[in-house]
């Protein structure tokens, strides 16, 4: 077991019938960033384990994917080995989300 690092990039597409305005003010954030370290066998089981504890955090924090509003796609743009001290740390739970500019 090895210790990773995953840099995770969300898209998020939206119900149509459903209105949103989150916890953070934002009117429908396109996508999100935001990283995990996993302790892992391989680089396909860290991405798995980073994109799960990320769903259930989304769900957990604003209940998007259990109630419909939002379908989130996760991709991994960046996987590497970080050094083993980085899991005694508690988990940076925080997204970076953005928005498109609208016409674009």
């Amino acid at each position: 077991m090895r210790c990773f690092y995953v840099l995770v990039h969300g898209t998020l597409r939206w119900s149509a019938t459903e209105p949103v305005i989150d916890a953070i003010g934002a009117d429908r954030p396109d996508g999100f960033w935001c990283h995990r370290y996993v302790l892992a066998e391989d680089e396909e089981m860290a991405e798995n384990k980073a994109f799960q504890r990320v769903r259930d955090n989304l769900d957990r924090e604003f209940g998007w994917l259990s109630t419909g509003a939002a379908l989130v796609n996760l991709n991994a743009e960046e996987v590497s080995n970080a050094p083993f001290h980085k899991l005694l740390k508690p988990d940076n739970k925080g997204h970076t989300f953005y928005s498109e500019p609208s016409g674009s």
